[in-house]
């Protein structure tokens, strides 16, 4: 038997819409190396600065050093 790992490491992903004319969000799908899907996430178009900014700042905290700048994981 093999273990598996709880989390899943995307190999790419794939940013996009969906079919709905009516939907506002960004669909994010997390694929594998065979690129199917195992993940998606939606980010309403309202809230992608938000979104920008947080992952920024990850970035940055990662960069200088991130378990000495109190980033999590």
């Amino acid at each position: 038997m093999t273990s598996q790992s709880p989390f899943f490491n995307a190999h790419s992903i794939s940013i996009g819409t969906c079919a709905n004319p009516a939907c506002r969000a960004i669909h994010v799908h997390l694929l594998d190396q065979d690129d199917h899907s195992h993940a998606q996430f939606t980010i309403g178009c309202e809230h992608i600065e938000d979104v920008i900014t947080d992952l920024r700042t990850v970035r940055d905290r990662i960069v200088m050093g991130g378990e000495k700048k109190g980033l999590d994981n």
